[in-house]
Formats: C-alpha cells, structure tokens, sequence
C-alpha cells in the first residue's frame, strides 16, 4: 500500500524493481488489494535481490500456481527481450490451472498495463513485439525432452510447476538454456519423490540455489479443515500427509513399489485412448474401511469411487444399479472382486443377480510363482508394469485420481527371505499408521481378468509377457 500519492509513472517505475509493490499496488481484486502470503512475499523479495535459481517445496494449496503467475507477468511487463517458458509434467495443470490463473491476473491489472498484453491459447505475448516477448507453456514430457531446450532471450525465465514429476531427460536438455547468463530458473511443486534435480536443489545442491519449504499451516489459504482431513484419511506416518501437508520429501520412496514419478504424470496426461472393454475392480471393505471401486477401459481409468457403506448388500445394490445403468456397450467384460472375507458374499449376490463376476483371491499362487509369494503381489507390480508403459491415462475425478495416486505410491516393496518380492500387506500399513488402499487394490483387481497382467505388462521394460491361467468355471458362472 502507498503511504502517499505517487503518480502513475513513478508507481510503474518503483513495480519495475519491487515484485511485492507491484502485487499490491498495481493488481487489485473487487477494488481491494492483493495480499501475498509471507513465503510468497519473502521470494518475490529473493527475486528482486538478483536471486537466480529458485526451488521452493510446499504442501498442497498455499499458493504456488498464483505465485508462479506474478512471476511470470512481472518480467514480460517490465523487461524487453523477454521468453518466459512455463512448464509442468501435466497438460491439465498447464491448462486449468497456471494459463487460467496468469490470465485472470491481466484482467486485474491496473494503470492500462493490461493493454499492453494479448493473451493466446498457449500464449500470453507483449502486443508491440509477441515474436520476441511472450510467456510460453509447455507440458514437460519424457518423450519432448526439448521443452526447456534452446531458450534464447536477453531476459530468460524458466518456471518449472510440479517440478518433481518433470522427467530428468527434460532438466537436461535445459542445462545449455539454464548456464544463459541472467536467466531465472524457478522449480515449484509438491515434493512427490526423494530423487531428480527437484530433490537434489533441496539437497546436495542447497548451497546453489535459494530454497524454501512451505507446510500447509504456514498458508492462510489453507483451511485448519483441510489438514485435519488430511491427518484422518492417511495418518501423520504416511507419505501423503509428508509430502501434501508438511511439503516434506517421501521416506520411503525408493522402495515403493509404484514410484510416484511413475503414477502422478498418468493424471490428465496427453494419450491416446485404447477403447477396449470395460472391466470393473471392486476391492469390499472389511472393518470399517470403504469398499473401493474402479473401471478400466485398456489404458484409461475411467472412474473410481470409494463407497462407505458398512453393510455390503448396499454395496452389491450400488455396483447392480451401476450396471444396469450402464448401455450395453458400456458394461464390463468382468467385474473382478476381492473374494477373501466379506467380498466373497459380495461376489456371490452379484452372480445370483446375472453380472459377470469373477471372484479374485489375492492369497493364491501367483503365475510367476518364482518371482512372487502370492497373487496380490503379482497384481501390485502388473499395475506398475503398466504405468511403466507411460501411455496410460487417468481420467475421473481430479480428487479420486490424486487419491488413487497416492494410495498406489504408498505400500512398500518387500523381500522375501527366499528371494521373492511382495508387497506390504494392508495389516503391515496400518501398524505403521497408513490407511488402507482400497481404491488402489481395486485398480490391481482389473489385472485378474484373463490376460490383463500380460496386457499390463506389454511394453514394460520390467517384465515380458506372463502366462495366465484361465479363470476357474465357477467363477465366470452368471455369464
């Protein structure tokens, strides 16, 4: 806020060199100024002091999208000469998210500077020069390494959202645009795996870059609401509240079985959709944890639910008014449910009433009976096979994906002592305070039908294609 009048050159001028006075005297919202939070304040003033290479690891909503739209407004504003390359793994993050964020901030500007700006689809240019002056957005994907690559500007800056899912080969073909002298390097994000540059600028290299963590209670956007949800469905042990509320890097990432840089890119990612049939996943909930629910369609997640229902007839009511709700194209090839405990009663009404269900038992010997101990295990590693392919999609609901997304990453991987992998057991997770994961076990349910382990296998550069028994008849009974 101004202490007294100044005219409009002279506030122009002072935003020029003071990003905190620019956000608070030169954008408003309904004719109130803009209040910044203090870690956003403190950067915008690292900035201004000739602070180049920025890495700031947060808990979830504090701010970052705005904050990495302030950023990237200021300099085209107020330098010439100007490419500002925006980046994220993910094309929805670009498109929901930071152009829709940068271009509600132009219709906020004051002093006319709004006039000087014409926004793009995937543009946002100075009027007088957008050949030579523009914010750029790019989704950063291993097969597009060149993203950051060959950036040529006298004024350069690069800001890299959710830069722990952004793959290394991208960094690297950064490093000739990143050794330009001058040019601002920014890396935002949720800190989602203890490795890559994200994790190392925290790290090996904190002496060369300015960094900053920002847990969820150190930002007024975050309600006391949302973290205590969070502390009841993953528990303070687990990985998810680290990383979503603490902005704390994974424990146990390297021993995950689906590593997170492998699951989160799925979310929104660009593929092309494999139409094949649907098959369901239903994982039933067993003391008083929710029953989860997936629907696959060949390398699309298409929906997922979690349904709280401590009766599972309502559940066999709910997944019956699904079906018949469904068009005949539409409805599954197999409905394949956890039949250990109470699934089995689930499996068998669902026969009675005519649906194709196959009853899974995820204690049974695995098909590759020398490389696991069990069935489950067998599933779990299938899936990963399967985001491994990194042509695969999921498509629901932006809170069931994250959810799903962190459940997936959260089961360890274990050793056996004769040698054979496994995953850690839902009982394993709860003594260590980790919710149950129900919506992921449901996920691993779609690969029990026929052949779905090879399919999801296909392509992996960790497995080759598996041999598959055919289903016990009695369990394909009802088809």
């Amino acid at each position: 806020m101004l202490d007294a009048p100044l005219s409009v050159d002279a506030i122009l001028d002072r935003a020029m060199h003071n990003r905190v006075f620019f956000v608070e005297n030169c954008l408003e919202s309904g004719g109130h100024p803009i209040v910044l939070e203090k870690w956003q304040r403190d950067t915008l003033m690292a900035l201004d002091a000739g602070e180049d290479r920025i890495s700031i690891r947060s808990g979830h909503g504090v701010g970052k999208t705005f904050f990495a739209a302030i950023c990237s407004l200021h300099m085209l504003l107020f330098t010439r000469d100007t490419k500002i390359v925006v980046t994220s793994p993910s094309s929805s993050q670009l498109k929901d998210g930071l152009i829709p964020e940068t271009k509600l901030l132009v219709g906020r500007l004051k002093y006319g500077l709004a006039d000087l700006i014409t926004m793009q689809t995937n543009r946002i240019v100075l009027a007088e020069d957008p050949d030579n002056n523009f914010i750029s957005y790019r989704t950063a994907r291993i097969e597009n390494p060149e993203a950051l690559q060959g950036i040529h500007a006298a004024n350069v800056m690069v800001i890299a959202d959710e830069a722990s899912g952004i793959p290394e080969p991208v960094y690297e073909a950064a490093r000739g645009t990143m050794s330009t002298a001058g040019a601002i390097f920014i890396l935002i994000g949720n800190p989602t795996r203890a490795k890559g540059l994200f994790y190392r600028t925290h790290t090996i290299l904190k002496d060369l870059w300015w960094t900053r963590r920002v847990s969820c209670s150190d930002s007024t956007r975050v309600t006391p609401d949302f973290i205590e949800e969070m502390r009841r469905t993953y528990t303070e042990n687990s990985n998810q509240w680290r990383i979503r509320v603490l902005g704390e890097f994974p424990e146990n990432d390297e021993d995950s079985v689906i590593p997170r840089e492998l699951a989160e890119p799925a979310i929104g990612r660009d593929v092309v959709a494999v139409t094949d049939e649907a098959i369901w996943g239903v994982d039933p909930g067993r003391g008083g944890d929710p029953t989860g629910f997936i629907v696959r369609c060949g390398n699309v997640v298409t929906f997922a639910k979690e349904l709280h229902y401590a009766d599972t007839m309502r559940v066999v009511g709910w997944v019956f008014e699904r079906w018949q709700n469904c068009s005949p194209a539409e409805r599954p090839r197999l409905i394949c449910v956890d039949a250990i405990g109470v699934g089995a009663g689930v499996a068998d009404r669902l026969r009675q009433m005519g649906l194709p269900v196959m009853d899974v038992n995820v204690a049974e010997s695995p098909a590759m009976r020398d490389r696991f101990p069990r069935l489950r295990a067998e599933l779990w590693f299938a899936v990963r096979a399967w985001f491994e392919r990194r042509d695969v999609l999921i498509s629901c609901d932006s809170n069931l994906a994250e959810k799903l997304v962190n459940e997936l990453c959260e089961p360890g991987m274990i050793i056996t002592s004769t040698g054979k992998t496994d995953v850690e057991s839902k009982a394993q997770m709860k003594q260590r305070g980790v919710a149950s994961p129900n919506i992921a076990d449901a996920r691993c349910l779609t690969f029990a039908a026929d052949g779905g382990i090879a399919s999801g296998a296909a392509g992996s550069s960790t497995w080759s294609t598996l041999p598959w028994s055919k289903p016990h008849p009695r369990r394909l009974e009802g088809f």
